[in-house]
């Protein structure tokens, strides 16, 4: 039976009511039976955009919606999220299963494991939807979309899904909303696990790895492969192409952090993936890819109400098609972007955020393009705050695009 929590809210609120206290949160431990009455909003900003914190199915924390962290019944935005204990009694073999059963997404198809997937979010196009992996943009420059079918389940330990517009915080590919994968975190005691699995076309698949840390420290190491032949999905296509249509992915990924007696934080993680799709078609009949996401965080603390942020990460979505055995086409794209957040407590449940944002798009393909590479600044500013019985969230964003110029996006 899938338990999965869906949460829909039309309000919000921030108070002195918040069960959050600073030294659980950057801890990054489950909270539970915490004391309200010592805790507010401004402790929160310690969890930024990709905060570590690992939440208790009672009270989750997210970060989506306004880059700062909430408990999910305090935000403004409609908002889902899948745990790694939803992922594992689903027994889901890919991001897409997953996604299938939230409200207000659409998935496309287009064969079985390893072909090429679309998201929608409230009937957006598919390349509305922004894709984040630990923090990190992920997805192709060239077809703006990200590959879903390639994103190993094994790594995931939970997924926030913003179903909405969140542009006035995180650009134009966000006009139908955002998904934030994050991957396993660790922390406590070291942990194994392992896993393998079987079935028709022969089909296999394992996953195994490590977790645990400190008490200023955290890791994560895992691996995971998944094989399978296939079956001929189109026996009767123009031309005939005889062969199965298989598939294969195998993965790591890598997220390891510290926290030193300064207070400051340092994390890096990696996530990759190779693949090898075979398929049907005129031009190409074989997909080997490789997707890449590289990225590190900083976060301190400069004084008593004031958090800054600062993340580098760099994304790769690489691809050569051949048919017949024989090389076709190069498609090969590069994302690297850089995030600096600062968060002001100014008052008692009002919070100030001022960012800026740089992104570094580039192609290299045997395709002749217009572009090949393309840049993006932004700054970004928001407000939160309570008045009376009222939850207020303002946003205010100006892109300046090397191709497009630039343009404003505000919410209210």
């Amino acid at each position: 039976m899938l338990k999965q929590q869906t949460y829909i809210m039309s309000a919000a609120c921030f108070s002195s009511a918040i069960p959050l206290n600073l030294a659980y949160l950057r801890a990054g431990v489950r909270l539970r039976n915490i004391e309200m009455k010592k805790c507010y909003l401004p402790a929160a900003i310690a969890l930024l955009m990709t905060s570590p914190v690992v939440f208790s199915q009672s009270d989750p924390i997210i970060v989506t919606p306004t880059r700062t962290a909430q408990t999910v019944d305090e935000t403004l935005a409609s908002v889902t999220v899948i745990t790694r204990e939803e992922i594992e009694e689903q027994q889901a073999s890919s991001v897409q299963d997953l996604l299938s059963a939230v409200p207000g997404i659409s998935i496309v198809n287009s064969g079985g494991a390893g072909k090429s997937s679309s998201v929608f979010i409230r009937g957006t196009n598919s390349g509305h939807v922004l894709v984040l992996i630990d923090g990190a943009k992920v997805g192709s420059a060239t077809l703006g979309t990200t590959p879903f079918q390639h994103i190993p389940v094994e790594q995931i330990e939970y997924i926030e899904i913003v179903r909405g517009p969140r542009s006035s915080l995180y650009g134009s590919e966000a006009i139908g909303g955002v998904i934030q994968i994050f991957t396993r975190k660790g922390g406590g005691e070291t942990t194994p696990y392992f896993s393998m699995g079987a079935g028709s076309d022969d089909t296999f698949s394992t996953s195994a790895g490590v977790s645990g840390g400190g008490e200023n420290s955290w890791f994560s190491i895992g691996t995971s492969s998944l094989q399978t032949n296939g079956f001929n999905s189109c026996p009767n296509c123009s031309p005939i192409d005889p062969d199965d249509d298989g598939y294969s992915n195998k993965s790591a990924s890598l997220r390891a952090g510290y926290r030193f007696d300064s207070g400051l934080d340092l994390e890096i993680s990696l996530l990759q993936s190779n693949n090898e799709t075979i398929t049907d078609g005129w031009s190409a009949d074989e997909l080997e890819s490789e997707q890449r996401v590289l990225g590190s965080i900083l976060r301190y603390a400069p004084g008593e109400n004031w958090q800054i942020s600062l993340q580098t990460a760099r994304s790769n979505d690489d691809s050569d098609s051949f048919l017949n055995g024989v090389y076709s086409s190069t498609f090969n794209t590069e994302r690297t972007t850089t995030s600096l957040q600062n968060d002001f407590s100014i008052a008692r449940r009002h919070l100030l955020t001022i960012g800026i944002d740089n992104q570094d798009d580039e192609i290299a393909s045997d395709t002749t393009y217009t572009e090949t590479s393309r840049n993006n600044k932004s700054v970004f500013i928001q407000y939160q705050g309570k008045v009376s019985t009222h939850d207020l969230q303002i946003a205010v964003r100006k892109d300046d695009n090397e191709q497009f110029g630039s343009e404003n996006t505000g919410s209210i």
